[in-house]
């Protein structure tokens, strides 16, 4: 919220400056998700990222299965163990969940790294070409419609973006 009120009111000032030296702001917009979707490295950074995280839920699924099958077993042996013996088979049981967990955090970490990592290029791309639009066209700020900070006043540049990178 206050990122939002600092950028308005660095919008108003700088527009206000800009009027006082006799420039006029120019206003644009862009979808850059739609930008970003319409290029090919997305639809194969989209399926890498699905395989990995297919792998991943394979991974998981192999070890909630042994944590639960080792979890009914202590379960319906419980009465039969030794005290000392009750203990050490609830101690394995507790570790294996905690690895359960463990995998569990490491495996959103990967998928989130992996995201980044191949988006992040894709992202590098569409901005690279908003920019030479929006200097070859004479924009002084271009706005992203996702963030929902746009003046309904202003250019829609998408379709400018998606022609410059060659894409529908």
């Amino acid at each position: 919220m206050k990122k939002t009120i600092i950028l308005a009111l660095l919008l108003i000032v700088t527009g206000f400056g800009n009027a006082a030296f006799g420039q006029k702001a120019k206003f644009g917009h862009v979808d850059l998700t739609a930008v970003m979707q319409a290029l090919p490295e997305w639809t194969t950074s989209q399926a890498e990222l699905q395989a990995k995280a297919d792998e991943l839920t394979k991974e998981g699924e192999a070890l909630q299965s042994e944590f639960q099958k080792a979890y009914e077993d202590f379960q319906k042996k419980r009465g039969t163990y030794s005290d000392a013996v009750a203990k050490v088979k609830q101690k394995e049981v507790e570790d294996m969940y905690k690895r359960l967990q463990a995998f569990q955090e490491s495996a959103q970490s990967q998928l989130t790294t992996k995201e980044n990592e191949l988006l992040e290029p894709i992202q590098k791309k569409a901005l690279d070409a908003v920019k030479e639009v929006a200097k070859a066209n004479g924009y002084t700020y271009v706005f992203d419609v996702s963030t929902q900070l746009y003046n309904s006043e202003s250019d829609d540049l998408t379709d400018k973006v998606k022609e410059k990178l060659g894409v529908k």
